[in-house]
């Protein structure tokens, strides 16, 4: 049996279709409270129509989040090697990967090999252009030009 297979009994139970409109629905809510929202595992859980937390469930939420451009964090409570028995009360954030200054704050800070971390926070703090990305750069000139 492989390594991710361990632990399962074959029980699929509590494994339904997932519903692709609460996936939607939780990034409404993320966009609604202004980008970032606190919840738990079971919220998502039930929001996307499972009855029960697994591993497999945690890979289900994981793609679901990413796929409707959320983010989340702490990483770990979404990967089940690590988090090996998943509690509906566990709390995560989600947050939305746009282009905002929190989520360019947060993604440096989760993920420093992929972006200048250093530019990100000296940004967040100083205001400074150069932590903004070509794209916020155009949409900054372009909303003080207009």
């Amino acid at each position: 049996m492989a390594d991710d297979d361990e632990g399962f009994d074959g029980d699929l139970e509590g494994i339904e279709e997932v519903d692709e409109g609460a996936a939607e629905g939780v990034a409404a809510q993320v966009a609604v409270e202004g980008g970032l929202i606190e919840t738990t595992l079971g919220a998502l859980r039930e929001e996307l129509g499972y009855k029960k937390l697994g591993r497999w469930v945690l890979e289900e939420l994981d793609g679901h989040l990413t796929g409707h451009g959320l983010g989340f964090f702490p990483i770990w409570k979404l990967r089940p090697a690590v988090n090996t028995e998943p509690r509906k009360e566990q709390r995560l954030w989600v947050y939305a990967l746009d282009d905002s200054p929190r989520a360019r704050v947060i993604t440096a800070i989760l993920k420093p090999e992929e972006h200048d971390v250093i530019a990100v926070l000296d940004g967040l703090v100083d205001g400074r252009l150069r932590a903004l990305s070509p794209e916020a750069r155009l949409s900054l000139i372009r909303s003080i030009a207009s």
